[in-house]
Order: structure tokens, then sequence, then C-alpha cells
């Protein structure tokens, strides 16, 4: 159980799973009414669940890496943390007993589970935890602003502790579920790195194993028969809080880019799930008394300006291009109609961070006023280059964009690439003035990585960073509410970026999948399984 200070500060965060479905966020249900904990009549179930997936990660290392896809397959399935997120997006203890904040705010201790096993038999230590959250706070930027040097520490056996200058208000939310998650793994895998610096083993505490990758075909879980659960046995998910059971031996993730043979396995009974649905396919799959179809608001769309050099660097510029756009018309040239508006940068499964502060900016589809600030600004016809990646269709929306630009008198070019392409050009201000991108949800703001003056795009101004400091460094979750409010207030003003709406995932499994965890980023399946 938490302690009371940690318990009196997630208190907070109270609100975070309110409303959920009216605001078209992620629910807290679990699909198929099969509570966790629960098997069968007859203890059987079918043994591999083949799930189509349209993305391949560079690596399964969520250190290091932030791709979506990797998250959805091996978040609390290969790799837990120390604490993850409940149903009301509040921090709760995983590989830990426990957890509190020091009264200054400056100090958080974390007193471990004791008999957790890896996946190689060992037991979790206080020096596995160390390694494992030092290498994370390394390699995830808004952890190491967040902490400045401080590091985790042994105290005992069976406690670790960080103690900073700074507020750590916000940091158990931030393990639980930031985009690079705080894996908990050995600490010689920590050391053990390839050349690009990823793990070579994929050694966690989870109710599933990794046990082969076959590149561009599948990856495989198998489940580890040793694991040390958590929680009440036969208690429904709580968010992502978990008696997790593992009744199906074997998860293969098979990876099919083309969503329209993704779709066509679906419907012939080929897969058991399929991710990335397309919004066109959306009411036939529902229609399909055979299939269970979900949608969820999964993330925002970013056009992220280069701040460091170029037309976009004016201020007046980028309040022209916000006044001209028509947030509706670009959202539905990449998303079809699998998308929501909406001004605040948070998703709208963050009840408690949701605001409309600055929202009379938002989507002003004003042309007329985008003229008269780029004839007063002084804009002579420079080239406006927007960067864009051909992954699910974000081209679509670059060339919607360059219309509506271009009838407001911008001399508009695109460079199209792909995904891995953008990944290296946006590093480069020389080669954009604007790139589009996508973040998927985020329990607290200080996750939103465009706020960093060192992120691409290269915010660098200083009411933005004291704005984004006094939130980071408030000790009560109202006072970091409010400067939230005021940060984004000013972001809709100086524009770090424009976020045009929110994007909804789709997803599709058989009616006879039970136990499917739906609660935010996609479905989960530590308690998944179809009955034979």
């Amino acid at each position: 159980m938490v302690k009371r200070k940690a318990l009196g500060i997630m208190a907070a965060g109270i609100m975070a799973a309110v409303l959920l479905v009216g605001c078209g966020g992620s629910s807290q249900s679990t699909s198929g009414g099969t509570e966790a904990g629960t098997v069968s009549e007859d203890g059987s179930y079918k043994e591999t669940l083949r799930i189509a997936v349209t993305q391949q990660s560079p690596s399964l290392d969520l250190h290091k890496n932030s791709t979506l896809i990797a998250r959805q397959m091996c978040d609390g399935t290969v790799w837990e943390k120390l604490v993850t997120l409940n149903g009301n997006a509040e921090a709760v203890p995983e590989l830990c007993e426990s957890y509190e904040l020091s009264e200054d705010g400056k100090t958080l201790t974390f007193v471990l589970r004791k008999g957790v096993k890896f996946h190689d038999g060992s037991e979790m230590t206080a020096e596995d935890v160390v390694a494992s959250m030092n290498r994370w706070i390394e390699s995830f930027s808004s952890a190491k602003d967040m902490v400045g040097d401080a590091r985790f520490a042994k105290v005992d056996d069976s406690t670790v502790q960080i103690t900073t200058d700074k507020s750590l208000l916000l940091l158990p939310a931030m393990i639980a579920g930031a985009a690079q998650p705080a894996s908990i793994t050995t600490a010689a895998c920590c050391e053990n790195e390839d050349d690009n610096g990823f793990m070579k083993e994929y050694i966690g505490t989870g109710p599933y194993k990794f046990v082969e990758w076959k590149q561009d075909q599948y990856i495989k879980l198998e489940r580890f028969d040793d694991y040390v659960p958590y929680g009440t046995e036969g208690a429904e998910d709580d968010g992502w809080a978990s008696y997790k059971t593992a009744p199906t031996r074997y998860l293969q993730f098979d990876i099919v880019p083309d969503q329209a043979t993704e779709t066509a396995g679906m419907e012939a009974g080929q897969y058991d799930c399929a991710f990335n649905i397309s919004s066109d396919d959306y009411p036939r799959l529902e229609a399909n008394p055979e299939l269970n179809v979900y949608r969820s608001q999964m993330g925002s769309v970013a056009l992220v300006f280069n701040h460091k050099q170029g037309i976009a660097s004016n201020q007046y510029f980028r309040t022209a291009v916000n006044a001209a756009i028509d947030c509706d018309e670009i959202m539905t040239a990449c998303f079809g109609d699998g998308y929501e508006l909406g001004s605040c940068y948070m998703d709208a499964g963050q009840a408690f961070w949701n605001t409309d502060a600055g929202s009379e900016l938002y989507n002003q589809k004003d042309p007329e006023k985008a003229k008269e600030i780029l004839k007063e600004g002084g804009y002579n016809g420079e080239t406006f280059t927007i960067l864009a990646a051909t992954l699910n269709g974000m081209d679509n929306m670059a060339v919607a964009l360059q219309s509506e630009l271009q009838a407001v008198g911008i001399n508009v070019e695109l460079t199209i690439v792909d995904w891995a392409t953008l990944i290296d050009y946006r590093n480069d201000p020389s080669l954009f003035d604007m790139y589009i991108t996508s973040f998927a949800e985020v329990p607290v703001p200080s996750l939103k990585l465009y706020f960093g003056k060192d992120y691409p795009g290269w915010s660098d101004d200083e009411k933005l960073a004291q704005l984004f400091g006094e939130m980071t460094a408030a000790t009560e979750m109202d006072d970091a509410k409010a400067k939230w409010e005021e940060l984004q207030a000013y972001s809709w003003d100086y524009l770090p970026i424009i976020c045009p709406g929110h994007y909804l995932g789709i997803f599709a499994w058989d009616k006879d999948l039970e136990g499917v965890n739906m609660y935010s980023g996609g479905p989960k399946f530590w308690n998944a399984a179809v009955r034979e």
C-alpha cells in the first residue's frame, strides 16, 4: 500500500478517469467480461494469440526507444516498472510495495517487493533497480531534466531512493507512464549493449518473456511460469495495475505493414487481434458480429516549428500560419474521421490536466487575418519547407497544409520521406521549417518533449522555459495544474508547435478473445485468452 504522503500527492489526479467515454478518451474497462485470475471451466485456452501490427520497432529496449508499438507489445507484459498507472491515472505500486515523497518534495523512496523473479531466474535486487532507473534517466531527457544530476541509490537490500534539489512531485507519474518506460531489468543487462547502445538481451519481470524476433515477420513472447504476480487474485484490472495470469502460452505479434492485408486477415480469422485499423474499414468491421471493434483517443498531432533558423523562427510567421489553418481539413486528410478536435495539448484521458487555456487561438480558420499578419511582418515570399513522412498518411496532411498556406500567399515546399529519414532530417535545422509528428498520450505535461530547448524544433524561449520550470518545481498538484494552464495559454501565443487535434486508434479482435486491457495506449494482453 502507498504511504500516506504519496497518497495525498496522487489524490489530485482523482479526476483523471472521469468522463473518459464522453470525452472520447481511453476507457479503463477490459473487454470480454473475464476477470483477471479466472480460468475456463476446463482450464483450456488457445495456445497462441496472433496479433497483427503494422509497424516494427528498432528495438524492445524501452529505456532508449519511444516507439509506440514496442510499448504496446512489451510494457507491462515483458517489462514492469516500480510503479504503474491505475484507472484514475495515479502512480501505484508495481515492483515496489510502497513509495513515499518527503515533505519538501525532494526525496522519493521506494520499498521493493521481495521475491520478484527475472526471466533469467535471478531475483530482483536493489542493485538491479538502481542500475535500471539510472540507465533510464540517462536515456530519457525528460527524466534527466527533472532530476538534474541526482541518481537513484541503494538504501538497503529492499529500499532505493533518489534525492535532488528540485521537486519530484511529478516523477512517479513519469515513471509510470513515460513514452520511454522506466523498465526494470538486471544490472548485467544494463551493461550489455550493442553498437547502437540498445540492450542485447530483454530480461524483464513480467508475465511474458521474449523468445524470438524474426525480422519483418513476427515477435514472439512466451508465458513466464515463474512470474510473481501482485495485487489481488480474481480482481479486475485497475488501469494497468493488474493481477496478471498469462492464460495464453504464446503471444505472437505478426508484422503486417499493409493495412488492407491486415484487415483481410482479421476478417478471415487469421488473426485474433489487429492494431491500427483504417478509419475507412471501421464501419464494416464494426458491423461484423464476429468482431469487437474499439476506438479511443491515443495521442495528439504536432506541427513542430523550427525556432532556430529560417522563416519559422519569426514569431509573426508562426502566428500567421496558426491563423490560417483549418484543423478539420488537415486532420481529415490524414485520419479520415478517426480524430477529435481539441485545443488542449493533453489528451482526453488525462482529465485532471485538461484545460481550454489559449483556445481562442485554436483552429481560427481566418485566411484574411493570416494575410494581414504576413503583410505587417514583411513576409517576402521566403520558402517554407514542411517535412513529413509517408507513415500513416502524414504526407497527406502536409499536402493539405500546403494548399491552405499557399492560399494566403506562403511559398510552401514539401519534403516527403520515410519515417526513419524524417527522424534523421529533423535533427538538421537547415532541412525544414516545420515537421509533422505525433505523440502518444502521457500522464503529465512534463513529458511533452517539445517544450525542451534541445528537442528538434528548439523552442529556446525564456518565458516558456520559466513556466515549464515552475510547473515541474511545484510541490502541490493544484499549483502544478495552475502553472500548466499558464504554460498552455502562452504556448498558443508563442507556438512551440501547433496541435491541430487528437488521433484515434482503431483496434479489432475476435469476439471470443477475452481479457484485453484497453486502459490506455492500445490493447494489452497479459490476461487475454480465447477459451477452447
